[in-house]
């Protein structure tokens, strides 16, 4: 008797086939998973507002910072004071829960006619 054991044969079948390869199904088309959220219409240039000093106007104004989850959302600001009509005073911040509070863009300014009442 031997010792020494001799090595197992390899075997190198082609008659077996290959393991199947298992991949993940793809999500349903109606799944919304990582689905980007659509972005809003870019805001048009605001005309040139000649804004005269202790005024009441109605405003739209929109935050066009980039990434702003209210980026390009247009504001209706039915009530607005125009301060000393010096446009370093004359701001609408983009405050709202989790926004930028970068400066919004003012886009529209109409003079309220009749002024309201000074209390």
């Amino acid at each position: 008797m031997s010792d020494t054991a001799s090595p197992a044969p390899e075997t190198t079948s082609s008659e077996e086939p290959p393991p199947p390869v298992v991949e993940d199904p793809p999500p349903p088309a109606d799944d919304p998973v990582d689905e980007p959220l659509p972005t809003p219409d870019p805001v048009p240039e605001p005309d040139v507002i000649e804004w005269e000093p202790q005024t009441w106007y109605a405003i739209t104004a929109a935050c066009v910072t980039p990434g702003c989850r209210q980026e390009n959302i247009l504001l209706d600001i039915p009530m607005f004071y125009s301060n000393n009509g010096q446009l370093e005073y004359i701001r609408v911040v983009c405050a709202a829960d989790g926004c930028c509070g970068n400066d919004c863009t003012i886009l529209t300014a109409t003079k309220l006619d009749p002024q309201p009442v000074e209390e």
